[in-house]
C-alpha cells in the first residue's frame, strides 16, 4: 500500500519538490481496517500509530514537479523507518534522533535540484517528458549531493545493515555509543563530521565520558572499562564507514591512542559450588516467577552459555547426551556435552520439557537480584575500579553484583578449580580470546591450591 498523506511541497520558481515512502505500511494488517485508521488519522491531524507501520526501514522517493501538469518520481538511496517519518509533512519527526541534520539533508537536495532545473531549463534544454526523467536520473546519480553521506546518515546506513547480522544487544551497544556523540555535540554545542575524528576528539570524547553523568543513579562519569568499551566500538563503527566510501579519514581509527585502557586484571564475582548448590535447592515453590529465573540462571551456569542463547533453546538441539547449537552472537557451532558438572542441567531441561519461558534481560537481572537476596548470597564483595585516574572501592553484598552474565563466570570459575583445561573451556564457552579465561586462573583461589596439591 502506498503513503496516505498530504502533500508537502517546496516551492521555488514554479517547481515542486516533495518525498513519500515507499510502503510504509503493514502489509499484514487487514486493508480495510488499515484504511480506516489511515482516515481518521488524517482527519484528526494525527501520528500514525507505529501497530500499523512497517517495522523495517523503507525507500525514500523523490516526486518533482518541474512544470505544471507534470509529475515524475525517482527512488533515492535514503531509507528511513516509518515510525521516524511526519506523514503530515513529508520530511522526519523533530523527535527523531538527529532529525535536524536529516532534514537539512532533504530541505539541501530539494533546493539543489530546482537550481538544477532552472540552469537546465533556462539553457533551453526540452521539457518532454522522457527528457525530464533523463535530467531526473542523472541528478540522482551523480550531479546530487545526495551521495554526500552524513555522519547521521551513515549510522543510519550502520544499523539497518547490521539489522539481522548482529545480536540485539550488540546492535544496542552501538546505539548507544551514537547516543553519546549526540549528547557530545550538544554539550560541546559543535556538529560532528568524518574530519572531526582525530586525537584531539578522543581525549574530549573520553574527558567528557568520565565526567558524563549517569541518569539512572545520578552519579558522575562512567568507569574506565566501559569508556574502552565505547572508544573500541566507535572505532569499529569508523573503520565500517571507511570501507563503505563514507569518509577518508583513514586516522580516525588507526592512528588513535586512547589514554583510557581497559583493565586486563578486573575482579570476577562468581559464585561458589556452595552457594550454587544453595541457589539451586532453594525453595521458590510459591513464586512462580522467580523460581523460573533462578532455573534458567543454574542452566547457565552448568552449560557456561550466553543469556540469549538460553533463550534460544530448542528442543532439537538436544539429543539427551550434548546440547548441539548455533551461538547468536559468532555464529559458531557450540557442543556442550552433558555430563559430569554440566548433567546437572538436565533435570532442569526435563522441568519445562525443553521449552524455557521467556523473559527480557533486564527483567531477568532484577528477579536475580531479588532471589540472591532472598536466600540471602549476602557475603561482602569488595571491587576496585577507575574512572580516569581516580580508584573507586565498591563494597556490597554478592547478590547486588548477581547478573546473566555471573551464570557464564560461575561456569568458568567452578570448572578452572575442577581441573577442566582452558582450552576445553574455551571449546564449550567459545570466547574468542583465550586470554579472556586466563584471568579466571588467577581469580580461582581454590584453582590455586589444588595446582600445589600433589607437589
Amino acid at each position: 500500500m502506498s503513503e496516505i498523506c498530504p502533500n508537502y511541497f517546496i516551492d521555488l520558481d514554479m517547481a515542486y519538490v516533495n518525498f513519500y515512502l515507499d510502503k510504509p505500511f503493514n502489509e499484514a494488517k487487514d486493508k480495510t481496517a488499515l484504511k480506516q485508521v489511515i482516515a481518521d488519522c488524517i482527519k484528526a491531524r494525527k501520528h500514525y500509530p507505529k501497530t500499523i507501520l512497517n517495522s523495517n526501514p523503507t525507500a525514500l522517493y523523490l516526486f518533482f514537479t518541474p512544470v505544471k501538469g507534470m509529475r515524475l518520481k525517482i527512488r533515492t538511496s535514503i531509507k528511513v523507518l516509518p515510525e521516524h517519518w511526519d506523514f503530515n509533512k513529508g520530511k522526519y519527526k523533530s523527535t527523531a534522533s538527529g532529525s535536524l541534520e536529516l532534514n537539512s539533508e532533504l530541505e539541501n537536495l530539494s533546493s539543489s535540484l530546482k537550481k538544477k532545473f532552472i540552469i537546465y531549463k533556462e539553457s533551453g534544454e526540452s521539457l518532454a517528458t522522457e527528457d525530464l526523467k533523463h535530467f531526473l536520473q542523472k541528478f540522482i546519480d551523480g550531479d546530487s549531493n545526495i551521495k554526500d553521506v552524513t555522519l547521521v546518515r551513515a549510522k543510519e546506513i550502520f544499523l539497518q545493515k547490521k539489522e539481522g547480522l548482529l545480536t540485539h544487544g550488540t546492535l544496542k551497544e552501538y546505539r548507544t555509543i551514537f547516543k553519546s556523540l549526540i549528547d557530545f555535540e550538544q554539550k560541546r554545542k559543535e556538529s560532528l563530521n568524518f574530519t572531526s575524528f582525530n586525537q584531539s576528539f578522543f581525549e574530549s570524547y573520553e574527558k567528557f565520558l568520565i565526567e558524563k553523568k549517569n541518569s539512572k543513579q545520578q552519579k558522575e562519569g562512567l568507569l574506565n572499562d566501559t569508556i574502552a568499551k565505547y572508544t573500541a566500538t566507535l572505532k569499529t563503527f569508523l573503520e565500517w564507514a571507511f570501507e563503505n566510501g563514507f569518509h577518508k579519514n583513514v586516522s580516525a581509527f588507526t592512528k588513535i591512542k586512547t589514554r583510557i585502557k581497559k583493565r586486563a586484571k578486573n575482579e570476577i564475582v562468581a559464585l561458589t559450588e556452595e552457594e550454587l548448590m544453595q541457589l539451586l535447592h532453594f525453595d521458590l515453590s510459591g513464586n512462580t516467577r522467580l523460581e523460573k529465573v533462578r532455573d534458567l540462571f543454574c542452566f547457565g551456569c552448568f552449560t557456561g552459555q550466553r543469556f540469549s542463547d538460553i533463550m534460544n533453546f530448542n528442543a532439537l538441539d538436544f539429543d539427551g547426551k550434548k546440547w548441539n547449537f548455533i551461538a547468536l552472537k559468532n555464529k559458531k557451532r557450540v557442543i556442550v556435552p552433558m555430563s559430569g558438572f554440566i548433567a546437572n542441567a538436565i533435570p532442569i531441561i526435563e522441568k519445562y520439557n525443553s521449552i524455557f519461558p521467556v523473559i527480557s534481560n533486564q527483567k531477568f537481572n532484577e528477579y536475580l537480584k531479588e532471589i540472591g537476596e532472598l536466600i540471602p548470597l549476602d557475603i561482602p564483595v569488595r571491587i576496585i575500579r577507575f574512572r580516569g585516574t581516580q580508584q573507586l572501592t565498591f563494597t556490597k553484598p554478592k547478590h547486588e553484583f548477581m547478573s546473566s552474565h555471573m551464570a557464564r563466570r560461575t561456569f568458568v570459575t567452578l570448572s578452572l578449580e575442577k581441573g577442566v583445561p582452558l582450552t576445553i573451556v574455551q571449546k564449550i564457552t567459545q570466547h574468542a580470546d583465550l586470554r579472556t579465561l586466563i584471568k579466571y586462573e588467577a581469580h580461582s583461589t581454590e584453582a590455586l591450591f589444588n595446582s600445589f596439591k600433589n607437589t
